[in-house]
């Protein structure tokens, strides 16, 4: 008979399943119905499961109707739902299918705006705020917290275009000190602490390598349901080592699907190598599976005694550097907030009389010098003269090759400083 119920019918799962991905939002798909184990199906019943029992009744309470029409539409006879929590042991042999559609069928919504801030982090972006120490990775992610908390322009620049709660988890910062760093932003914004709505999680440690931080995470970013994640910093989120490509696709697996399920996106704070000639990508410390994991990227450098900023997306045009600035408040007593320098010809970065001798070191030695060498003769100490090298190499004055570092020909052209 068409549309009768079949026991342990899989197929008529993945039809109810290709109607109701007709009826909702992509996002809202992979939020609440991939997550739902098929059990079985009696002939006036249809048995499913679920990952936890408030997954349970936010699901009936807001989806009830659509999985409804959907069954319908699929089984002639009425029937009932019956939904368990835990997870699906069974033993049918029959391997369900994948729901398929085609590109043409796609959802397509002429109102979606791919920012939450604008040039800075894409929606629903997981990734990292990274820079080296001292470098203003903290005060930008809490600058990026009260924006999206507000809806006020991040950095009185980049518009918000989603708003809604922050969550926060320190690990790092006292609370009294958070307490005043959140407050002079607040302040700078022109509102009090108690008009913001950042959420801060209150626990001595953290840890995504254990099961049971992963539980309770999840659950309180059910819970509260924020717009913004934030995590500061990525070392102390687990112990395991960064360089281990295998651990730490695993641990970023576990957030990138913590992100999908909860549709919020999530800034890390992460530290990068100290001195390095690589990109800002390349830069972060730790496993390559670092840069290739991010949506978003937001960079901090610090050159010249200036820090900068820049951002970079895996679907958006990437923000080229700007200058920042800790600025001090008014009040004594309180703590300075975050803005973007101002840009005048008597700020622009002036010639730099190490990188000019080491050019004309390499120029009279006519030959390649290694970074002891060109500390003996140089005299400073090896953080400037990486940096020093690193400006060089970025300007396309010189290049790397191993141990060594070369002149490029034609150097009798004056540099571009």
């Amino acid at each position: 008979m068409p549309g009768k119920m079949q026991n342990d019918n899989p197929q008529l799962w993945n039809r109810v399943l290709h109607s109701i991905q007709e009826k909702v939002s992509a996002s809202c798909f992979d939020t609440w119905f991939r997550p739902i184990d098929f059990i079985g199906s009696k002939e006036d019943a249809l048995d499913l499961a679920v990952p936890t029992d408030n997954f349970r009744r936010a699901l009936l309470e807001n989806f009830a109707s659509v999985l409804n029409n959907s069954i319908a539409q699929v089984v002639s006879r009425p029937c009932r739902l019956n939904i368990c929590v835990g997870p699906v042991e069974t033993s049918s042999s029959a391997a369900s299918t994948f729901t398929v559609l085609a590109a043409s069928k796609l959802e397509c919504d002429s109102n979606y705006k791919p920012w939450l801030i604008e040039r800075l982090w894409t929606i629903h972006a997981v990734g990292f705020v990274s820079g080296p120490p001292k470098s203003f990775k903290t005060w930008t992610v809490l600058e990026m917290a009260v924006s999206v908390a507000t809806g006020l322009p991040c950095l009185s620049a980049f518009p918000v275009h989603r708003t809604g709660p922050v969550l926060l988890y320190a690990a790092e910062d006292p609370a009294s000190a958070l307490r005043l760093r959140l407050q002079a932003l607040a302040r700078h914004h022109g509102l009090n602490l108690d008009q913001i709505d950042i959420r801060v999680i209150c626990a001595d440690s953290l840890r995504l390598d254990r099961p049971a931080d992963r539980q309770k995470l999840a659950a309180t970013v059910e819970l509260h349901r924020p717009a913004l994640l934030v995590l500061d910093p990525l070392v102390r989120l687990h112990a395991l080592d960064e360089n281990q490509a295998a651990s730490m696709a695993e641990l970023l697996g576990h957030i990138r699907a913590l992100q999908r399920a909860s549709g919020t996106a999530i800034a890390i704070v992460h530290h990068s190598r100290k001195a390095s000639a690589h990109s800002a990508g390349q830069s972060l410390r730790g496993s390559s599976d670092l840069y290739a994991f991010v949506d978003s990227l937001v960079s901090l450098q610090r050159r010249h005694g200036r820090v900068t900023l820049s951002a970079e997306h895996r679907s958006a045009p990437e923000l080229a550097p700007l200058p920042l600035e800790l600025v001090a408040a008014d009040q004594t007593d309180a703590a300075p907030y975050l803005r973007i320098a101002a840009t005048t010809n008597d700020a622009a970065p002036q010639k730099n009389p190490l990188e000019d001798r080491i050019v004309n070191f390499l120029k009279e030695s006519h030959s390649p010098g290694t970074t002891d060498s060109l500390r003996t003769v140089m005299q400073v100490r090896k953080q400037r003269l990486l940096e020093a090298l690193k400006n060089l190499i970025e300007q396309r004055v010189i290049r790397r090759d191993g141990n060594h570092y070369i002149l490029i020909a034609n150097q009798d052209k004056p540099r571009v400083n």
